[in-house]
């Protein structure tokens, strides 16, 4: 409330003021909390006591108060000492539950959809996705040690496929700019295998994996505390598990992201 109360977009010259801050972060979060019937604008509005109006203007200035303090919460640049200390302590973690020459890989990312709840008038086939739902896709890299996020794309249509999405973000563009000689990030199968970028092995179609690749897999797991080691072993490896973490946290959080 601190950082918000002082922004501007709450402040008018009117002669009929604004609902207090604190009112207006409560709608917006009780929105973003809930998803379906429980979070029409109708219910928010006789929830709050409020008109429908009132309720879409809290929405947009308490986003408008939010974005404006995007950059001091996501951000990584190599020469900034707080992201360099992150970035160590990334790598302190993987090293921990690998070994000292995979420690380089200090990034995680994956994608989700955002399902919509119908088809969107323009362009709406570009958005219906492989489980048969309308969504936007969402890409997201984060640190393994403590799931925040370095990067991420939004709004792409839900057609695209992960690893289309994935070029949209800039550590993809170019991967320089987030990585040395001797660093990477982990992704799952969905995505291709780069010098920057370390995928587990597929089960062939028709065959079993080598040994020596279930073994890599196995190891890599580990880099996100995999319950069910068997599951690597039988499938393929799921080093984007701490990412699925985070959408898991993410969405229990602000449930309106199952669909919108």
């Amino acid at each position: 409330m601190d950082k918000f109360e002082q922004h501007p977009i709450f402040h008018n010259n009117s002669n009929n003021p604004q609902l207090p801050v604190p009112i207006q972060l409560a709608i917006f979060l009780n929105a973003a909390g809930h998803y379906g019937n429980a979070a029409t604008s109708q219910d928010m509005a006789e929830w709050a006591g409020v008109s429908v109006g009132t309720v879409h203007n809290c929405y947009k200035q308490v986003m408008v108060a939010i974005l404006h303090h995007h950059d001091e919460v996501i951000h990584f640049n190599p020469e900034n000492p707080e992201d360099r200390r992150e970035k160590e302590m990334a790598k302190r973690y993987v090293e921990e539950r690998t070994c000292p020459q995979w420690r380089g890989g200090y990034l995680c990312v994956d994608g989700t959809p955002f399902n919509l709840y119908q088809k969107p008038g323009l362009h709406g086939e570009g958005f219906f996705d492989r489980k048969s739902n309308y969504s936007l896709s969402n890409q997201v890299i984060i640190f393994p040690h403590n799931l925040q996020i370095v990067d991420y794309v939004i709004g792409v249509p839900g057609s695209l496929h992960d690893a289309s999405a994935f070029q949209h973000t800039q550590c993809a563009q170019p991967p320089e700019r987030f990585f040395d000689d001797n660093e990477w990030l982990w992704a799952d199968s969905a995505y291709g295998c780069q010098k920057w970028c370390i995928v587990p092995y597929k089960r062939p179609a028709s065959g079993h994996l080598t040994r020596t690749q279930k073994t890599f897999n196995y190891h890599l797991s580990k880099v996100c505390k995999v319950p069910f080691i068997w599951h690597i072993l039988t499938c393929h490896g799921k080093i984007h598990v701490q990412s699925e973490h985070f959408y898991g946290s993410l969405k229990g959080h602000f449930q309106s992201l199952r669909e919108l």
